[in-house]
C-alpha cells in the first residue's frame, strides 16, 4: 500500500522505514515540526521535585542539547512517559529509572498520581511543548498534584506549495498516518487547496485515536479508523 506518514522529523524517517520493512511505499510529508526552546530547561529542578513528566520524544531531543552539569539534575528524576516512544527516548537520553503509561494523557496521570500517593505534596516537572492537548494536566490539577510546566519546544505547521503537496499525493496514497489533532484539522487545509487535483475520496485516514479523528474534517471521519490503545505498533496494524 502507498501510505503517507505526516508526523514530524525524525519520527517520520522511522515510521517510513518500519512501513517498507512491512512491504509497503511510504510518502514523507510532515506537516509540523519543532521549534526547540532550550532556554525552559536552563534553572535546575526545585529541591523537592518528585518526578519528571513526559508526552513527547520531543522533550527528550531538547534535553540532550542542554550541557551535561545542567542535564544531570533532571536524568536523576524517575521520569514518566505517556508511551514506549518516549520511554525510548527517555532511556536513549540517559534515563535509568521510567515508567511507562498507556499512551494518552490521562493514563500518565493515573499512573503519576498511583505513585506519588505517599507524597503527594511534591511537585513534578512536566517537560513538554505547545500547542498540546490538555487532558494530562487537567487530571493532575484534579487530583490537587503540584506541577512546574517547562514548555521546551514549540510545534509549528511546516509549510509546502500547492504543487508540492499535489506531487507528494500523486498517485493519492491509499492510507494516511494521522498522529495528533494539530495535523488531523491541517490535512482539512490541505484539502480545501488541492481537492480538485487529487482524489481524496479514495483514501483512508488511520489515526492513533478516536480523538485525533474527531479532529478531522467530517468527511473524512466516516473513514478514519484508530487502535484500541494509542500505539503505532496497533496503528500499523489497521493497514
Amino acid at each position: 500500500m502507498r501510505v503517507l506518514v505526516t508526523r514530524p522529523e525524525p519520527a517520520s524517517a522511522r515510521t517510513a522505514a518500519e512501513l517498507e520493512r512491512r512491504g509497503h511505499e511510504a510518502v514523507l510529508l510532515p506537516l509540523m515540526q519543532a521549534v526547540q526552546q532550550p532556554e525552559a530547561l536552563a534553572s535546575p529542578p526545585a529541591p523537592d521535585t518528585a518526578a519528571l513528566a513526559v508526552t513527547s520524544a520531543e522533550a527528550m531531543r531538547v534535553l540532550e542539547t542542554v550541557p551535561g552539569d545542567a542535564r544531570a539534575p533532571f536524568q536523576s528524576l524517575p521520569l514518566f512517559a505517556v508511551g514506549r516512544a518516549t520511554a525510548r527516548a527517555a532511556r536513549e537520553a540517559g534515563f535509568g529509572d521510567v515508567s511507562v503509561a498507556d499512551g494518552d494523557g490521562h493514563s500518565l496521570a493515573e499512573l503519576l498520581i498511583v505513585n506519588s500517593g505517599q507524597n503527594p505534596g511534591a511537585s513534578i516537572i512536566y517537560l513538554t511543548g505547545t500547542p498540546r492537548s490538555p487532558d494530562f494536566e487537567a487530571k493532575m490539577r484534579e487530583a490537587g498534584r503540584s506541577m512546574d510546566v517547562r514548555e521546551c519546544y514549540l510545534m509549528v505547521p511546516s509549510t509546502y506549495s500547492d504543487a508540492a503537496v499535489i506531487e507528494k499525493l500523486t498517485p493519492m496514497p491509499d492510507a494516511i498516518l494521522v498522529y495528533s489533532s494539530e495535523t488531523a484539522r491541517r490535512l482539512g487545509d490541505l484539502h480545501d487547496r488541492t481537492a480538485e487535483c487529487l482524489d481524496w475520496p479514495r483514501t483512508r485516514f488511520l489515526c492513533l485515536s478516536e480523538k485525533i479523528a474527531r479532529a478531522l474534517p467530517a468527511d473524512f471521519q466516516a473513514r478514519s479508523q484508530w487502535p484500541m490503545e494509542p500505539r503505532e505498533d496497533l496503528l500499523l496494524l489497521l493497514l
